[in-house]
């Protein structure tokens, strides 16, 4: 039987337990005694915990050694706190564990913030092991179990078995359901049902939309250096004077009877040689300009070895992604007037208009209005408000009650996604019609996007001219919409699922040895009888259902989180620590 090893970015293992070595299934070599400590201590602390929540179920331990569902679920990484915004990332950091697949561990020296893009050194930051989560094993099985009539279902996040090595487990989101064909096109995943004719778009239950989106930006979160820029800002009135801010981060506006006051976002972000000016005191090579907002992973920012910002190309997460939500607190201060969210995607407005004296929120879709309903509002006060617009659908989210359900959808599912236009450079904004208000906390994400290939661009050779060839070069791209104009013929991939198969994609699609980039080292070979085991003639995307191992259903510790003073006892082990709590968390 041959087997080619590659490089895993998928895998999980059992939890090793104090002083035991890991089990044969997960990539590693006996840990250093340092590690091993920390292992035995973090055991103990958790032993308990464990003991309460798997107790009298058919549940078993897992711990996430690479980044292939970051930042759903945390690979060996670096936890790092933004020295510029004091936003907190994760970076990628498998590469420094030395194992039978990695013979030659590589120090990871820097890494960039998904928020303010400054990139930090981060070579003397422990290094944490990966999320420990708890397994649900035959919940599929058992259909009084809630959530488990109907079998495995699509946006499950499931552990199974690496059908070209079954001793191997691997962990992903289920997205391909027996009978189907899925489509992945401009980021997005397309379903043909079995005997069907046609695709359409497959959006997702709210309750995964809202865990799966990523952050773009936190304006609690400001980068020091750019503060008293105001060529930097990214939020500011449309009309000079119309808003003012006190304080920092709370915007505050009284809308005169009949008129508008906008308070708009623009994704302005320095590119790396913007940053090294800025730093160093030092005029700015160029002007700021606005870009569109991509699918950048601040856990795919690593750098290693030399610190040298174009190495390994780990800034070249180009795909434009125009799914966006924004939230906000509403304060209310008087019921008069309309409050109105804007999110914008190939130049067409989506708008959440609230009226501030009935309750009632209205959603549109261009110039069509989708529908109307109470959002619970009433009179003066504070309010969280998520307003999204994700899969061709709208969703209104106000103090967590989802006004409109899994929200309204628009379009028929089946067309082309569109090009951005300039205006998708300013994405977003909060308008106040003759209304008396103050917004804050204001937070924009994005949706996933699936890649057709692993660690490949979907853009190729498309560009116009030429692929961009460093940082800057892909700033300027992306500041000028016309650069992709291409995007309307990009091409798709079709994956047939044969009946009581699956298909399986990671959230951390560009890097993610998922679905997409599978072999068929299993499947039996009449030229070679040496050759696979399998004779079921398994297409190289598909899982069979015996080798679904069960539902991922929570993160149990995450890691240590230290406190206090730098203790340290080795790089990776810092004392006091203290129990994750803001991370632990059901997986959706």
């Amino acid at each position: 039987m041959k087997r080619t090893y590659a490089k895993r970015h998928d895998e999980v293992g059992p939890t090793a337990k104090p002083g035991a070595s890991r089990a044969k299934d997960t990539p590693k070599e006996k840990e250093k005694d340092k590690e091993g400590y920390r292992e035995t201590v973090e055991a103990i602390v958790v032993a308990f915990i464990l003991a309460l929540l798997v107790r009298g179920f058919e549940a078993e331990a897992f711990v996430i050694p690479t980044g292939s569902m970051a930042p759903t679920l945390m690979g060996r990484h670096k936890e790092i706190t933004c020295p510029q915004c004091g936003y907190v990332y994760s970076v990628n950091a498998s590469v420094e564990d030395a194992g039978s697949r990695n013979p030659q561990p590589t120090q990871v020296v820097a890494g960039t913030c998904v928020n303010c893009r400054f990139t930090a050194a981060v070579s003397d930051a422990p290094t944490f092991n990966g999320d420990r989560i708890l397994v649900m094993k035959f919940l599929y099985d058992l259909p009084f179990l809630p959530g488990a009539k109907g079998g495995p279902r699509r946006w499950d996040v499931v552990v199974f078995r690496y059908p070209e090595e079954p001793e191997v487990s691997y962990i992903k989101r289920l997205v391909g359901l027996p009978g189907e064909t899925i489509r992945i096109w401009s980021g997005d995943i397309y379903v043909k049902s079995p005997g069907g004719q046609e695709f359409h778009l497959e959006r997702k239950p709210l309750r995964h939309q809202a865990a799966m989106e990523m952050m773009v930006y936190d304006d609690r979160h400001r980068a020091e250096s750019l503060k008293d820029r105001p060529e930097w800002r990214r939020w500011s009135a449309s009309t000079p004077g119309s808003w003012t801010e006190e304080p920092s981060g709370t915007y505050s506006v009284a809308a005169a009877p009949g008129t508008e006051a906008e308070l708009r976002y623009r994704h302005l972000l320095p590119d790396p040689e913007q940053w090294d000016a800025i730093v160093n005191g030092r005029a700015l090579p160029w002007a700021p300009r606005p870009t569109l907002i991509t699918d950048f992973y601040s856990y795919n920012s690593n750098i290693t070895g030399n610190l040298h910002l174009d190495r390994d190309g780990w800034w070249m997460q180009p795909h434009w992604v125009g799914d966006l939500s924004l939230s906000a607190t509403l304060r209310i201060k008087e019921a008069r007037g309309v409050v109105r969210f804007e999110l914008i995607e190939g130049g067409v407005a989506n708008r959440c208009e609230i009226d501030l004296a009935s309750g009632v929120a209205t959603l549109k879709h261009g110039s069509g209005a989708l529908g109307r309903s109470s959002s619970g509002i009433s009179g003066p006060g504070s309010h969280a408000i998520h307003f999204a617009n994700i899969d061709d659908r709208l969703t209104l989210l106000v103090d967590g009650r989802a006004v409109f359900g899994d929200g309204l959808p628009y379009g028929d599912g089946r067309a082309p996604r569109p090009l951005p236009t300039r205006a998708d450079l300013a994405p977003a904004a909060v308008t106040a019609i003759g209304a008396e208000i103050a917004v804050s906390d204001l937070v924009l994400k994005r949706d996933i996007y699936y890649t057709n290939t692993p660690g490949n661009s979907d853009y190729g050779n498309l560009w116009t001219g030429h692929d961009p060839r460093s940082p800057v070069e892909l700033f300027d791209h992306l500041a000028d919409p016309a650069k992709l104009a291409f995007l309307i013929n990009l091409p798709w991939k079709d994956y047939s699922i044969a009946p009581d198969r699956y298909m399986m994609l990671g959230d951390n699609s560009p890097m993610s040895k998922d679905s997409r980039g599978w072999g068929i080292a299993d499947r039996a070979s009449g030229d070679d009888p040496d050759y696979g085991w399998d004779p079921s003639g398994r297409k190289s995307w598909e899982v069979p259902r015996a080798l679904l191992t069960g539902k991922a259903f929570f993160v149990y510790w995450p890691h240590g989180k230290p406190f206090g003073p730098d203790i340290r006892l080795g790089r990776d082990l810092r004392i006091p620590f203290r129990p994750y709590i803001e991370r632990m968390k059901w997986i959706r």
